[in-house]
């Protein structure tokens, strides 16, 4: 693949008000890249798709190159990894070619054990994404951030507004989990609510969230590929969304839901879709996206990229007496990063199970005074 036949370079220059270039991410980025080269290894690679002819956000077209300026003003001391940037999708004839060259170049990172940071668009591109990154790594998660979830009205349209049934009729060899995180039950019909948990997904409404972030961590962190709609903060601190909320999570929370995804080892893409431009007059959410953008960059280069869970040098493993007959439960705590992992026993009743679960440390104290944790209970249906 020539990734010159797909792209247009960018030309933004990062605000004159931040830091040095030099001292910048616009002074660690590698530009001009060389299409017919392979991706060095471990790298993020940063590219924007300026799609939203399948939604009613016109001004998502141009979100990219307003994230840009803020991203790269920002300071790039934290960069250890190739940050490249690959500049914009080129612009296609209908939203159905966008979606077939997003699908092979997503297909295409894999490969290239490369992690890639999505810019601007709608939020219906997680599934173009998704169908390429399936067709090289399985089973994916999925965990999609939003205000409301996509899935309401549809009658077989594919929209940004009607998407996550796609999701949910995939099977289980290929999605192994959805999760809908942050929406608000207000603007969630119960029809859409019922539909996904009989498919299985993991539902994590604003307020389960906002009480216990450090409980969403291990979900993010077994993702393959995280959803941001620009929606999901509230108004006051991102109004550039399509239908700005009162409620919602704080400019920070995003950003922490950011580093945790860029420290998961499985992540393969990450994307800020549905930013509305034509909302966001004085670029408060476009500085947003760039600040989340930033920290999920941070975690991916504060992590232990080649770390080998099943290494027992960096691992201590805990033996747990189980309420249910014949089943031991063994929980990991890996010691470099202090996460917490649980070994699941093969299932006679699932075709794929991944050996090695991200939990949390308040699931091993519940699994120690005897109790079932829900997230074993969860895969336990997979």
């Amino acid at each position: 693949m020539n990734l010159n036949d797909y792209f247009d370079p960018t030309s933004v220059a990062p605000l004159t008000n931040g830091l040095d270039r030099k001292d910048a991410v616009a002074g660690k980025l590698q530009t001009g890249f060389d299409g017919n080269k392979k991706l060095p290894k471990n790298s993020l690679v940063i590219f924007g798709v300026n799609e939203s002819r399948n939604s009613n956000n016109p001004g998502a077209a141009s979100a990219a190159d307003n994230i840009r300026k803020y991203l790269y003003s920002l300071s790039g001391s934290v960069i250890k990894h190739p940050l490249i940037e690959l500049g914009n999708l080129k612009q296609t004839a209908s939203p159905a070619n966008t979606y077939i060259a997003l699908t092979d170049l997503a297909r295409y990172f894999v490969e290239q054990s490369a992690t890639c940071i999505v810019l601007g668009g709608t939020q219906e591109l997680t599934w173009p994404l998704y169908q390429g990154i399936v067709e090289k790594s399985r089973p994916v998660n999925v965990t999609i951030i939003d205000q409301t979830i996509d899935l309401d009205h549809c009658s077989g349209d594919f929209s940004s507004n009607c998407f996550v049934e796609k999701f949910i009729q995939q099977p289980a060899d290929q999605l192994y989990n959805l999760c809908l995180l942050g929406f608000q039950g207000y603007l969630t019909s119960s029809v859409s609510i019922n539909t996904l948990q009989k498919a299985g997904a993991e539902l994590i409404r604003l307020g389960a969230v906002r009480s216990a972030m450090e409980e969403v961590e291990p979900t993010i962190r077994d993702s393959t590929i995280v959803s941001i709609d620009m929606g999901c903060v509230r108004q006051g601190d991102s109004p550039g969304a399509t239908n700005p909320s009162p409620n919602g999570f704080y400019a920070e929370e995003l950003c922490q839901l950011a580093r945790y995804a860029g420290k998961s080892h499985r992540m393969k893409a990450i994307g800020f879709f549905d930013y509305n431009t034509q909302n966001d007059l004085v670029g408060q959410t476009a500085h947003l996206a760039a600040q989340a953008a930033w920290y999920f960059i941070e975690g991916f280069n504060s992590s232990q990229r080649n770390l080998n869970i099943s290494n027992p040098q960096y691992l201590k493993k805990f033996y747990v007496k189980s309420p249910l007959p014949n089943v031991e439960m063994v929980f990991l705590n890996n010691t470099l990063d202090e996460t917490w992992w649980m070994e699941y026993p093969e299932s006679e009743n699932s075709t794929i199970n991944p050996k090695v679960i991200a939990c949390s440390y308040n699931d091993y104290l519940a699994a120690s005074k005897g109790e079932i944790p829900e997230r074993w209970i969860r895969h336990s249906k997979k």
